[in-house]
């Protein structure tokens, strides 16, 4: 059953209360206009609890669960499971050995957490080999020491959790014209002029179930870009946010698996630094849990590890819960059903922005992976200068989200002529938004009240 929308203050906090996330301001004031509460489709947000056994398993944890935990790789329950789910999900077995190539934790809070932590434990390792080096005069002046990181032009805010820490952001672009795919050739030249810019860290960030156009970049796409990365001595990180979210009939793109085939060649010691993050919350309608993997080297992990009992003490009952609801059949079935609804759902926004909006083919891609649909700004919003998404919440009461998301308290970025359509949500809620905005005339012609 879909939840009653929320109000702003539950979510939010009081009116009037500073926030540096900017579509509140938004919402606030078209509330404080006397509309009803927006239909928020912008960020991922929850219209549905989890399943009932899911939740069961949150009220029948241990005591013990509440406390404090004296292990860095996550409740051990849960890391033992995961171990064999990550090898199953990602077919490992006969590719990688567990406990001498790879190895798995859970995250201590959500996967957003340990790409900061795996960035500053780069670019430390980089500081210590400079100032270890007789070499290190010379190349200070030849190349700067700055950390850069690539990432595709669409996508989710890498920057946000990167630049913070000492990270420049680069990209590579991914169109609709070329079914969102990255250009191998493209990241192969990105990587290297990064390269030639730094003798500091490189990284290029992989999500193959792509945020936010919901195309699954294909094997061989992601094979060229982790050869790319070791050409160019790149660290690879793997964003699996949405790994488990594909469409039914679909094998999702594990680049955990092409990355650890490509490594077999090289002796562990040799080996660059990587790290792959999944999220559990996003296929279980748990997002706000923050309970997740991280797969990477032993040595990688124990040294995040390290870096994570600096700053926190891990813990939670919601990971074991989590241990819980893997081990039972019941969320195979969830996860598969999940699936088959947000392919349909997926499905009839394309046929509605279609038929009731007027979008052309070449104006929005259906995908088949992840919870989000790319479409562009119809043509007379872009002629009057408008800002789409404030116009529609304006109109339609619909909250669309940023094509290219923007970092909390940071200045927004362009959003390059397109919006971000939050499909996850009921059948109900989809299409009741769209209808909405074709009934406010936002669709692909210009309406009659302007």
């Amino acid at each position: 059953m879909t939840a009653p929308v929320p109000a702003l203050r539950d979510i939010a906090g009081p009116p009037g209360e500073p926030t540096p996330y900017k579509d509140i301001p938004l919402l606030a004031d078209h509330e404080e206009q006397g509309h009803d509460p927006a239909v928020r489709l912008n960020l991922g947000e929850a219209h549905q609890a989890p399943h009932p056994a899911l939740v069961a398993a949150m009220n029948s944890v241990p005591a013990h669960a509440h406390g404090y935990l004296m292990t860095p790789y996550g409740w051990p329950a849960l890391r033992e499971v995961l171990r064999t789910y990550i090898t199953a999900t990602h077919r490992l077995s006969g590719v990688a050995e567990m406990g001498v190539d790879f190895d798995v934790a859970s995250c201590a809070g959500h996967t957003r957490s340990v790409m900061p932590d795996f960035g500053r434990l780069l670019i430390e390792e980089h500081e210590r080999a400079r100032s270890g080096s007789p070499l290190r005069g010379l190349r200070a002046r030849v190349r700067s020491r700055r950390a850069i990181a690539v990432t595709s032009d669409f996508a989710w805010d890498y920057a946000g959790a990167l630049a913070p820490v000492g990270f420049e952001m680069r990209t590579f672009r991914v169109c609709r014209e070329g079914l969102y795919q990255p250009d191998v050739t493209e990241v192969t030249e990105v990587l290297a002029r990064a390269r030639r810019e730094t003798a500091g860290p490189v990284m290029i960030v992989i999500n193959a179930q792509h945020n936010p156009s919901g195309a699954q970049w294909t094997p061989s796409v992601v094979r060229g870009m982790i050869r790319a990365a070791l050409a160019a001595d790149a660290t690879v990180l793997i964003d699996d946010a949405y790994y488990g979210v594909v469409d039914p009939g679909v094998t999702p793109t594990s680049a955990l698996r092409i990355l650890l085939q490509e490594l077999r060649g090289l002796a562990p010691a040799s080996r660059p630094r990587w790290l792959a993050v999944r999220s559990l919350g996003k296929q279980f309608a748990c997002n706000g849990w923050g309970v997740g993997s991280q797969t990477s080297s032993p040595d990688t992990l124990r040294e995040l590890g390290e870096r994570l009992t600096r700053r926190t003490y891990p813990g939670g009952p919601l990971e074991m819960a989590m241990a819980a609801w893997l081990g039972n059949p019941d969320s195979d079935r969830f996860l598969d059903h999940s699936n088959e609804r947000l392919a349909t759902r997926r499905a009839e926004a394309g046929r509605l922005l279609a038929d009731e909006l007027g979008y052309p083919s070449d104006a929005y891609y259906v995908g088949e992976c992840a919870t989000y649909m790319l479409i562009r700004v119809p043509p007379w919003v872009v002629a009057e200068g408008r800002d789409y998404r404030r116009l529609v919440l304006a109109r339609a009461g619909v909250l669309l989200g940023e094509a290219h998301m923007s970092s909390p308290g940071r200045p927004p970025r362009s959003q390059g002529g397109h919006a971000r359509l939050y499909v996850g949500a009921p059948e109900e809620v989809v299409t009741g938004a769209l209808k909405s905005m074709a009934r406010a005339g936002m669709g692909w012609g210009k309406p009659s009240w302007r």
